[in-house]
């Protein structure tokens, strides 16, 4: 997302520049709704409702360097917000599309490795490895300490390599920060 202090302040000054800002965050939004729903239908609803969710506290921002990890923020926030929705509307037997599967012959895909995560791991991993965000940035946004984030992203790792290389040991087992 290549947005400028200028975009972020036309912004804050006017509708026309909100509709600019929106359409130069959009696709990253979607991306990192997508990413964490896995369902376009649903990944849209998220990026639309963080973009809402944007514009009615972009003023609170202060410092306009910090939108970029400020907004994946609201952004997963949605996105882990619509999934909970779905997961209490729908009876269990019909959310099979969010139930963790783990394939047992070996060809165990990315996506089903990460929906194994928890939300704060999932989440984590995706703004860090996905939306390319600092654990400095990440721990800004969610308003927590970047050690906090570095804890998780360290299990997220390590759970990740269990189930993609169950075969292979894993360097970082035993390393409290492997960063």
């Amino acid at each position: 997302m290549d947005l400028n202090n200028d975009l972020i302040e036309g912004a804050k000054s006017g509708r026309a520049g909100l509709e600019a800002l929106i359409a130069a965050a959009w696709p990253e939004a979607y991306k990192i709704a997508w990413s964490v729903l896995r369902d376009p239908g649903l990944a849209e609803d998220a990026a639309q409702e963080a973009c809402v969710s944007m514009a009615r506290s972009l003023d609170t921002l202060k410092e306009p360097g910090a939108f970029r990890g400020w907004f994946a923020h609201i952004v997963v926030n949605r996105a882990i917000s619509v999934a909970r929705k779905i997961l209490r509307t729908q009876p269990l037997e019909t959310t099979t599309e969010y139930a963790v599967e783990f394939d047992t012959s070996g060809s165990l895909d990315l996506h089903d490795a990460l929906a194994g995560l928890s939300v704060i791991q999932r989440s984590a991993v995706i703004l860090h490895y996905y939306a390319g965000l600092s654990s400095a940035e990440i721990a800004s946004a969610a308003g927590i300490p970047r050690s906090t984030v570095r804890f998780h992203l360290m299990l997220a790792r390590r759970a990740l390599h269990r189930k993609l290389s169950p075969d292979r040991p894993n360097p970082s087992e035993g390393v409290p920060y492997a960063l």
